[in-house]
């Protein structure tokens, strides 16, 4: 049985040689000796008659001779095997990078703004907010491997009394609107460097925040309700969620007047906020810790980004679609 499988092996190894030395020569014939493409296919009839007949040691024979003619005539360049995994590690990047530009983009959550729906490093840590301590350790400072586990998996930052969470990392979707517009209480995720009341110090970044208001609409806050042209904003399930004040939500609020950078906007319920064309507007769903239209305004719909569509580290209670 293993002789017989050997021997298939064999003819079967021998034909795709033949079958290869053809093409190559097929392929190449314009710029080859004509001796040598006659050689080879001289070599391949040989080859075909001793498999035909199953004469395992011309078989062997001939494709020693056609393997190291084709050696001769089409020599393997140097280094061949690392030149193709640089060719395949490339070309999977320019994938990456045509996926990440064009259909896909992951994005890191740095701020508590949008808290609880999505997380970003908490307890937060200078400079972005007052100094919080971190989580306390419950049951002892945990092993090595549990340290290690919770870095990689659970996303966790230790440090000597206690441990923090990393921001969600999450994918966003760049492609649905360009197909449909925006729709209000989706998360999305725009560029902030044509905000004039937002400070120098913070544009050019990127910033994640729930659609409130869409061009034309007037938009107030009445706590812990946000209104858009005359009633309650109920378009999207999250809205329940957060009126509820239940489970970490605190519903939309007006900003504190002593605030640092304070609102110009939305800074009671009397204030009605009117969007102007293609604008957007938006909120963080924890209003009373986010820099969000309350203060400057609205943002370009051109600097939209893509819609925030799936929390895919760490593996967290949050993991999976956002909404």
């Amino acid at each position: 049985m293993f002789a017989f499988w050997k021997k298939h092996k064999t003819l079967k190894q021998a034909r795709a040689l033949a079958h290869a030395a053809r093409k190559l020569v097929r392929i190449n014939r314009d710029i080859m000796d004509p001796q040598r493409a006659t050689e080879i296919l001289g070599l391949c009839h040989s080859l075909d008659v001793a498999i035909k007949i199953k004469n395992m040691p011309k078989v062997a024979e001939f494709t020693g001779r056609l393997d190291a003619l084709l050696g001769k005539v089409f020599p393997r360049p140097k280094h061949a095997g690392l030149r193709e995994n640089v060719e395949v590690f490339l070309v999977a990047g320019i994938v990456a990078m045509a996926v990440r530009t064009f259909f896909i983009q992951p994005f890191k959550i740095p701020t508590g703004s949008m808290q609880p729906t999505l997380y970003g490093i908490y307890p937060p840590r200078p400079p972005e907010s007052r100094y919080e301590p971190p989580l306390p350790y419950t049951d002892g400072e945990p092993s090595l491997l549990e340290k290690l586990y919770g870095t990689i998996f659970l996303g966790r930052i230790y440090e000597p009394t206690g441990y923090r969470c990393r921001g969600d990392h999450i994918f966003v979707d760049k492609v649905s609107y360009h197909f449909r517009k925006p729709k209000r209480g989706e998360i999305i995720v725009f560029k902030t460097d044509h905000i004039p009341d937002l400070p120098e110090p913070l544009r050019g970044r990127f910033y994640i925040k729930r659609l409130i208001g869409l061009p034309g609409d007037k938009v107030s806050i009445q706590p812990p309700y946000v209104i858009v042209n005359g009633r309650r904003l109920d378009d999207h399930p999250a809205f329940a969620r957060i009126y509820s004040l239940k489970d970490g939500y605190q519903g939309y609020s007006i900003p504190d007047p002593l605030a640092l950078q304070g609102a110009k906007y939305i800074r009671k319920p009397t204030d009605i906020y009117e969007i102007p064309p293609d604008h957007l507007f938006v909120l963080g769903d924890n209003t009373n810790h986010s820099l969000d239209g309350r203060y400057w305004g609205s943002f370009p719909k051109d600097d939209l980004v893509g819609r925030a569509v799936f929390v895919y580290w760490p593996y967290s209670s949050r993991f999976g679609f956002t909404d």
